[in-house]
């Protein structure tokens, strides 16, 4: 079974460098057809997620361990590790691959939910010093936590009472507005269709921008200035509105139990805080859609 796990996932992501001519043309070096390809890279730090290895040395003595015969090139894990952080990009293209795999499935298209998830790398952001460019300090109102990272904002088609089918994926810095990057990366491509969001995505202009274009913001109902509770049909309305993106929560709940994305503390360098992000969202992505 294991064997065929393998062989599976290896097909694949041969099929998607095949299929995708930029993934050709990254190197001019002499070096450019390494006996240790980048589909063979790849694979080993897909295959080590899937097999619940969670950083690079656990997936790659993995391989030394037990599959070592079917990679009979792979280098050090000096080497192992510096490559993969140099093709960290490559996994974007397995994304966007993966996202139309599962669309292709039944799903609610004028329904989507929309959310976002912290990727934590530290817990003490005034001290924080990886991958600044990139990252920030933002606000985890779940937690209750202050933290230096990203945010990955997600939007996917509902499917009712199961995991929503994910549409777009955007990683920010902690610190933007979840309204904002919803404003600058999805509106401009929805229309007719309904939305439905946490109260963050509660704003009266936001509504009126929507409707030009006939999509619908749905989100429970906050509390005014001054209001200390609402009234019962105001709690019954949000509850049910709760209830019908309870599935982008447990969307997220799944990735970071499969795959580990929101916790990013072992990462030393925005190279490596992308390999962390695309990889495991990658890895997450391919269980969904032929291991689930």
């Amino acid at each position: 079974m294991l064997q065929l796990q393998l062989i599976a996932l290896y097909d694949y992501v041969c099929r998607c460098y095949d299929r995708h001519l930029c993934l050709h043309f990254q190197r001019q070096s002499n070096n450019r057809q390494p006996d240790f390809t980048d589909q063979e890279l790849i694979t080993i730090y897909l295959f080590g997620l899937l097999k619940q290895r969670y950083t690079m040395r656990q997936s790659y003595d993995y391989i030394v361990d037990h599959w070592l015969d079917w990679f009979p090139k792979l280098p050090s894990y000096q080497a192992f590790n510096y490559r993969l952080n140099q093709v960290s990009w490559q996994f974007e293209v397995l994304i966007d691959e993966l996202v139309h795999q599962l669309q292709t499935r039944p799903c609610h298209h004028h329904i989507s939910l929309v959310d976002s998830l912290p990727i934590i790398v530290s817990k003490r952001p005034y001290q924080a010093k990886v991958a600044r460019d990139w990252a920030d300090k933002g606000f985890c109102a779940t937690k209750k936590l202050y933290y230096h990272g990203l945010k990955l904002h997600f939007v996917g088609f509902d499917r009712r009472e199961t995991i929503p089918l994910p549409e777009h994926f955007y990683f920010t810095p902690a610190s933007a507005n979840d309204l904002t990057v919803l404003k600058q990366t999805t509106l401009p491509y929805v229309e007719q269709r309904i939305l439905v969001g946490d109260k963050i995505y509660a704003s009266a202009p936001l509504q009126a921008q929507l409707c030009q274009q006939q999509v619908e913001m749905v989100t429970p109902i906050k509390l005014k200035k001054g209001q200390k509770r609402l009234d019962a049909a105001d709690q019954l309305y949000s509850s049910y509105v709760s209830s019908i993106r309870q599935p982008v929560e447990s969307f997220f709940n799944w990735l970071i139990e499969k795959t580990h994305i929101q916790t990013a503390s072992k990462v030393r360098s925005q190279k490596g805080l992308l390999l962390h992000c695309l990889g495991r969202l990658a890895a997450g992505l391919y269980m969904m859609a032929f291991i689930s």
